[in-house]
């Protein structure tokens, strides 16, 4: 049997929705993300546009495939797909959404698949204590690259 898990946090981001929402693109990430390095398929310049493919390789060597399949700045909403063949599918979605005149906050709702008996460890792994461990990383990173500023879309 293959398993399936959801899993949601939310942070609290020092920015305006058109501010902070373009830095969960794949291009932007970087400033946020140590490591983060895609390599672009489609198209084969870096953007952030809806139907852009990527790759990326895990800290444990685990290649990915990533389509983003929404990416809607003005309304605070970034989709991806991302493949981890043979044993996870995962489905990330990002809503920003205004708390107040220059801060927002950020729901990132994980849903991740197991393809194989083999991806069920991977699905396990999205549990509560990783929600919190993400959420505090995620909130931290993303606010100090705020406070560097030099924001631009």
């Amino acid at each position: 049997m293959v398993e399936q898990r959801t899993q949601s946090f939310t942070i609290g981001l020092n920015g305006s929705v058109a501010d902070v929402t373009p830095l969960f693109g794949p291009v932007r990430e970087a400033e946020w993300a140590p490591g983060w390095s895609p390599r672009f398929i489609h198209p084969a310049q870096a953007l952030q546009r809806e139907g852009a493919v990527f790759t990326t390789t895990s800290a444990d060597g685990k290649d990915r495939l990533w389509l983003l399949t929404t990416y809607d700045p003005g309304n605070g909403r970034v989709e991806y797909v991302v493949m981890a063949p043979p044993f996870t599918a995962n489905e990330i979605k990002i809503r920003v959404v205004p708390d107040s005149e220059q801060h927002s906050k950020a729901t990132i709702t994980y849903r991740r698949s197991a393809l194989a008996p083999e991806g069920n460890d991977e699905v396990a792994k999205l549990d509560a204590h990783w929600a919190e461990q993400q959420r505090i990383h995620w909130e931290t990173a993303i606010n100090e690259a705020l406070a560097k500023g030099g924001i631009h879309d």
